[in-house]
């Protein structure tokens, strides 16, 4: 397996995390989304991600993968002789899904690098107004998420239970 990944990305790194959790091998190939104006927007990467983000996945068998909790299931489901990823009942199953999907969807595409990028280059924000953009969609999504965690009797060393 190939894994395209930044290391500043958070999306790349949730990744990382579940392929190392899984004990899945895999090459590491490196985008960096700085230089140059962001290698992901090169014509080479975008032939393998449409989106031009990171991570992407080439697995040895069914293709290219993008999008991490996507790639994180099928890896839960193509690897279940492994470290489960998920727990096994349904509604905690739909607990985590709502916790990770919350930093993954509320929180994550507010503030990343394309977003902060257009409310400079595009919009014409100051960096003090793009701090304060970033500083709100944060703190409204951990606000969220540290009620969802609070005092729910499923919620333990990490969000859900005493494993990751």
């Amino acid at each position: 397996m190939k894994l395209y990944t930044y290391w500043r990305s958070s999306a790349a790194y949730r990744l990382r995390i579940a392929l190392n959790l899984k004990g899945i091998s895999y090459d590491a190939q490196f985008v960096n989304m700085l230089r140059d104006g962001g290698e992901q927007l090169l014509p080479e990467y975008a032939a393998v991600n449409p989106q031009k983000l990171v991570p992407a996945l080439e697995t040895d068998d069914d293709g290219t993968l993008s999008q991490s909790l996507a790639i994180m299931e099928y890896l839960d489901e193509r690897y279940p002789q492994t470290v489960a990823l998920l727990p096994s009942s349904v509604a905690e199953k739909a607990r985590v899904r709502a916790l990770a999907q919350l930093v993954a969807c509320e929180i994550h595409p507010l503030n990343n690098l394309r977003v902060l990028k257009y409310l400079v280059k595009e919009l014409g924000v100051s960096e003090e107004q793009k701090t304060s953009w970033y500083q709100h969609w944060i703190a409204e999504g951990f606000n969220a998420l540290e009620a969802l965690l609070a005092n729910h009797n499923a919620t333990g060393t990490f969000c859900h239970g005493d494993t990751p």
